[in-house]
């Protein structure tokens, strides 16, 4: 195998890596926020959550998975469009394709790291 493929494909692990951390980060607020509060909102929670996360997977992704500077407000923008897209294709999925449930959040979920990948790499941390 060459270098630049062991390079990417370590790279691709490592922002994973860092995904699954920033998930993790962002489940636990909202727990931790229901838990604290008498009567949450979903959108509150969900909010709160990806504020956190969105911190931990930006020095994340600087630190660890591409190792160099990048643009906190463009992170910022990709984290966004990421969350949006999530989102659209999540609203599709249950008003048109009648999938529904655990199926559809997972489907709308894997769905956006390759794009967010993409983006970090090639504009964020270039």
């Amino acid at each position: 195998m060459s270098d630049s493929f062991l390079k990417h494909f370590w790279q691709l692990n490592r922002f994973a890596i860092v995904g699954l951390l920033a998930t993790a980060v962002h489940l636990s607020v909202v727990r931790l926020y229901f838990f604290q509060i008498a009567h949450p909102s979903e959108y509150i929670a969900n909010i709160l959550g990806f504020t956190v996360a969105f911190l931990v997977s930006y020095f994340g992704h600087r630190h660890f998975t591409f190792a160099q500077k990048g643009s906190f407000f463009k992170f910022l923008a990709v984290s966004l469009f990421g969350f949006l897209i999530n989102n659209i294709i999540l609203v599709t999925l249950l008003q048109t394709a009648h999938v529904k449930g655990w199926i559809a959040v997972t489907i709308s979920t894997l769905c956006v790291p390759i794009i967010t990948f993409i983006l970090s790499k090639f504009w964020v941390f270039k």
